[in-house]
């Protein structure tokens, strides 16, 4: 969420008065309660679509999430106990076998004693193989376990990327998810999602490279790239309606213009949340970004001008 003193930090946005800083924060944390609230029930079935595909344990009826996947894990906690009790019986049978092999030692050599030795060498080396074996699963897994999250919530952080874009009126909307998933598909291919922690208690996905570094954005002072800036360089932005737009320097792709003016029909909003929400997935559309200059005024100027701030905040 943006705060104050997150956007005095931006130059672009120091010209911006008090009123104006707070009417962005305000927005800001209106729009994110209501994009996390729909997002947070979504991403924890798909923890549990993927939980039950690599584990194969079902989720109980009326069971939370975080207690179904705790649930898992200490059922795993159990297995590798398991093992534990597997050693133990190995080391009593050794045991035994070196007593038997004392005997056959000493002469003790009747078929009894053989057979018994015979058994306790068989059984050790099925329990060991079990050991093995459980160990090897266990650990094919967790680890597909924890992949799977990973993927899930890189995949939701590229999606609330995407949020409020715009595709051009002649893209079917089949197309449009087809156009989504390749994006997804090529920001995945230029390296290896990571996620490390932001400075402001959180984290941040970022990219790495075959070499292990963090791969860097040079039109933007180098920061890390972000998961909108990847995807805004695949075919992907081809297909996307950025509003009004002016013809590009010779690069032949179309440039917002900053400053433009956006009309914008607030008469469904109910509330001021309902109205800063519409007016975030318009700019958002129109190719502007939260902490950008233009989006805060622009932002201001369509609450001043749609009187926002008589609606009800919630």
């Amino acid at each position: 969420m943006l705060t104050i003193d997150i956007l005095k930090q931006n130059k672009a946005l120091e010209t911006l008065t008090q009123e104006q800083l707070t009417a962005i924060t305000t927005m800001s944390k209106n729009d994110e309660e209501t994009v996390i609230g729909s997002k947070i029930g979504m991403l924890h079935g798909q923890y549990d679509t993927d939980i039950f595909a690599v584990t194969g344990i079902k989720k109980n009826d009326g069971e939370k999430s975080y207690d179904y996947a705790k649930r898992v894990l200490n059922e795993y906690k159990t297995k590798a106990a398991s093992s534990e009790t597997l050693t133990t019986q190995i080391t009593t049978l050794k045991t035994e076998k070196a007593d038997l092999e004392k005997k056959i030692a000493d002469g003790n050599v009747d078929a009894v004693v053989k057979q018994q030795l015979k058994d306790a060498n068989t059984r050790i080396a099925q329990m060991e193989a079990q050991i093995v074996a459980d160990k090897d699963n266990h650990t094919k897994i967790e680890g597909e376990l924890k992949k799977s999250i990973v993927d899930i919530k890189v995949d939701n952080v590229l999606t609330n990327a995407l949020t409020g874009i715009k595709f051009k009126s002649n893209i079917p909307e089949s197309v449009q998810k087809i156009l989504v998933n390749s994006a997804k598909a090529e920001v995945l291919a230029k390296g290896t999602p990571d996620f490390i922690d932001d400075g402001k208690g959180g984290k941040a996905l970022v990219f790495r490279n075959a070499a292990g570094d963090i791969i860097n954005n040079p039109k933007n002072n180098l920061s890390p790239y972000s998961a909108g800036e990847l995807l805004f360089e695949t075919t992907l932005k081809d297909a996307i309606d950025f509003g009004k737009v002016q013809p590009g320097t010779g690069t032949g792709e179309p440039v917002y213009k900053p400053g433009t003016s956006v009309t914008i029909d607030l008469s469904t909003a109910k509330t001021q949340v309902e109205a800063d929400n519409l007016i975030a997935k318009q700019l958002l559309a129109n190719g502007l970004t939260r902490d950008s200059r233009e989006f805060g005024e622009q932002s201001i100027a369509l609450r001043t001008e749609n009187k926002v701030n008589e609606l009800p905040l919630r």
